[in-house]
């Protein structure tokens, strides 16, 4: 028997692999999608603690417990009747939206904790509208850190918030997943807060998150990467031992055109004329989240809670700015809880030495 694998033995293998070999919606399929998904929500409850606790002067976390199908039997077992639905909306990188269900009790707190009071207020008509902000805020922490875990900008909408109606919840159970978070501010609550996912936003979740395979193969054979490794290891060691008694094998000669130069995307490659002579003069470096315009009276009414609505949305690059002009954009992050901006366009280089004359 040869020692090569033929075409119709490599198609029989593959097809035997794709038949047998992939999810089909298993048993496990649930707990693989959630497994996809939890990180971008653990991402969202990170964020959200980072954001409250400075929103509401107390420290704050929100921890996510588990993920399954969406239950609105459970739901109604954590939160009781009386219940708040924030709607999360992502508009661009990822797009649609997501829903978190907290108890007005709970609300109320976070309310009127970040109008600076002591938490104690009952919840009222404008209680909406301040979670809202406050959400807002969290929603464009998270578009910014989510746009840097998939490689790719996310922009967040605005928060809308209405009563929970479990006889009218905004979809079927059974086409969304849900999240369950613990819910905590020191030394007021102890509570939960669920995540639901429709369908087709975790599906685009799921998408994102699965590692695509290389190399034009992905074509739905169920086939998974070692399988592919094996397979290529098995016709390597063909052709190795082919090679013993044959001549050595040589791909045939190419003729197509020569590659082109690289791009350079950086460095500044005109006249350098004296500008060695400035390289290590030091320059304040500010970056500019947006801008406002107020009138003094606003001004003067500000306190602790207040919010001051800036010129730019939620997730557009800030302006990285040396000596008033601006240099390049980017994208705030947070790295070991200290801010940062990661760059993600520049003024041309020449505009750029021309900006700091």
């Amino acid at each position: 028997m040869s020692d090569f694998l033929s075409q119709d033995d490599i198609d029989a293998l593959l097809n035997n692999l794709s038949d047998g070999g992939g999810d089909g919606g298993g048993g496990d399929g649930g707990d693989k999608r959630c497994k996809t998904i939890t990180p971008v929500l653990e991402l969202l409850c990170k964020q959200a603690s980072s954001v409250l606790s400075t929103a509401v002067f107390k420290t704050t976390d929100m921890v996510l417990e588990s993920c399954a199908k969406a239950d609105y039997a459970a739901v109604k077992e954590k939160l009781g009747d009386d219940i708040l639905q924030l709607t999360l909306p992502l508009a661009a990188g990822l797009e649609g939206n997501m829903y978190m269900l907290l108890r007005k009790s709970d609300a109320a707190v976070m309310a009127d904790l970040m109008m600076g009071a002591d938490g104690s207020a009952p919840y009222t008509d404008e209680t909406p509208d301040a979670l809202s902000e406050l959400f807002n805020q969290v929603m464009g922490a998270y578009a910014t850190a989510l746009g840097g875990d998939l490689g790719e900008s996310v922009s967040a909408g605005n928060v809308t918030v209405i009563p929970f109606d479990m006889a009218s919840p905004p979809f079927n159970a059974d086409t969304a997943d849900m999240v369950l978070a613990k819910l905590k501010v020191e030394g007021k609550f102890e509570s939960y807060a669920v995540v639901l996912i429709p369908n087709a936003l975790g599906d685009e979740i799921v998408d994102k998150k699965t590692p695509k395979s290389s190399g034009g193969m992905d074509m739905g054979i169920g086939i998974s990467q070692d399988e592919m490794d094996a397979l290529t290891q098995m016709t390597a060691s063909s052709f190795s031992s082919a090679g013993s008694s044959s001549s050595s094998f040589s791909p045939p000669p190419s003729y197509g055109p020569p590659p082109p130069p690289p791009h350079r995307t950086g460095g500044y490659d005109g006249p350098k004329e004296n500008i060695d002579l400035l390289l290590d003069v030091e320059l304040e470096i500010n970056i500019e989240l947006g801008k406002s315009e107020m009138s003094i009276k606003r001004i003067l009414e500000l306190a602790p809670g207040s919010i001051v609505e800036l010129d730019k949305l939620a997730g557009e690059p800030v302006d990285l700015i040396v000596n008033n002009k601006i240099v390049a954009r980017g994208e705030v992050v947070v790295v070991d809880d200290k801010f940062g901006i990661r760059v993600v366009s520049l003024v041309s280089a020449e505009d750029r030495i021309k900006s700091l004359k």
